[in-house]
């Protein structure tokens, strides 16, 4: 038997303003391919779905003409679990009727854990390999609060909170352990050594209650995590893997190999390994000096199948208010000619200025191109606040619970 392990479609993201739409359909191109080719017989999506709680209808539209497709081919399970991103509500909407597709979607967790359970049967109708399918786990899912506790204690609580869960878990498939069927655990969350890029939403709680690899049940032959955007690795015995986004969300991520994993359920054991997903378009950054930049611009050749993005990061040593029109122009003639690349931002920095107009041309790139984190830590460092550390773990605390409930669709 053969499942595929993808998470992290972000469905609808879009960088610095600029939609994604045709590098999502190339990639769900290729993963429909992918599985007619290797005759997958189960996918596993393990979180974020959409990139945002509220989807847009044209988002919507991706997602369901995405699963009309699938249920096309000879899957034998198609396995959705919802992660921080997306709405529970959302996602569990039409769980019903596609539950009669052999879609199985589990936006948030189940009143009863039991229905996490998944069975895959064969041909013969005998249970081949078993998946546990755990969506992330927000506070209320794990713990119940205490009157008065710090937050230090909130994060304790939330991190042995959902080692619990993955415990019960481990009770529920004892049994068929003793029958020598493998066992997967899935999840969307944050491990402990996991390596992080910016498009990674900054929620302060979600990290610092990341679990540590040997807080798991031995008993999962593999752990498929979503939440992190580079593919990774974080135990081989057994296998914990991160597959990573299917797409570099941020500039951070556009030296990074994207990927999913199959994996392999065989008489002598499981076995998984990584396939490359073909990236339709470049991510690039230049930095230096406009007329360096000017240089790396026009000899850049491009041959991807969409239009490269090219990011510029301009330093001067010395202030010039005219600069930034010359800019302007230069990124406009450069975008007007069918180079295969368009720029799609640029800032621009003078090392001679004061700290606070070091800050302003920074700040006044627009407010999409800033995290919300990055944005408060801006108005505390120009307000010269002496509690600055904590006020900023506060606010961090705040987000974690405004996403929570957005992404149960309240």
């Amino acid at each position: 038997m053969k499942i595929l392990h993808t998470s992290d479609w972000h469905i609808g993201h879009k960088l610095y303003g600029n939609d994604r739409s045709d590098e999502h359909r190339l990639f769900f191109d290729w993963l429909l391919s992918t599985i007619r080719q290797q005759k997958i017989d189960v996918l596993l999506v393990c979180g974020d779905i959409f990139d945002i709680a509220y989807p847009s209808n044209q988002s919507l539209k991706t997602y369901y003409d995405l699963l009309k497709k699938l249920v096309k081919t000879d899957l034998r399970k198609l396995i959705i679990i919802g992660g921080n991103h997306d709405s529970v509500t959302t996602l569990e909407a039409p769980r019903e009727i596609l539950e009669i597709l052999n879609v199985k979607v589990l936006g948030g967790v189940p009143d009863n854990i039991e229905d996490e359970i998944i069975e895959i049967n064969n041909d013969a109708g005998q249970t081949e390999v078993v998946i546990a399918a755990t969506p992330f786990l927000r506070d209320r899912d794990v713990r119940t609060p205490q009157a008065g506790e710090s937050a230090p204690e909130r994060i304790t609580a939330i991190r042995q909170g959902i080692v619990n869960h993955y415990h019960e878990l481990a009770k529920l498939v004892e049994s068929y352990k003793t029958q020598n069927i493998p066992v997967i655990a899935s999840g969307h969350l944050f491990m402990q050594g996991a390596q992080l890029s910016e498009s990674e939403r900054d929620i302060h709680i979600g990290n610092q209650a990341g679990v540590g690899a040997d807080s798991f049940p031995a008993i999962f032959d593999y752990f498929a995590l979503g939440h992190i955007h580079r593919a990774q690795s974080i135990s081989h015995q057994p296998p914990i893997i991160y597959s990573g986004s299917p797409i570099a969300l941020s500039y951070s991520e556009r030296n990074h190999e994207k990927s999913v994993r199959l994996i392999h359920i065989e008489e002598s054991g499981l076995k998984h390994e990584k396939l490359t997903i073909p990236q339709a378009r470049r991510l690039q950054s230049f930095e230096g000096t406009f007329a360096q930049l000017i240089e790396k611009v026009d000899a850049y050749s491009a041959d991807s199948q969409l239009p490269d993005w090219i990011e510029l990061n301009i330093r001067e040593e010395n202030y010039d208010p005219l600069l930034a029109r010359r800019i302007s122009d230069f990124v406009e003639e450069s975008n007007a000619r069918e180079s295969g690349f368009e720029i799609i931002r640029h800032t621009l920095i003078f090392a001679d200025q004061s700290s606070a107009g070091f800050i302003l041309p920074e700040a006044g790139k627009a407010l999409a191109d800033m995290s919300e984190t990055e944005v408060f830590e801006r108005l505390l460092e120009q307000q010269n606040v002496s509690d600055r550390d904590a006020l900023l773990d506060t606010y961090r605390e705040l987000s974690e619970l405004v996403y929570s409930d957005e992404s149960e669709g309240q």
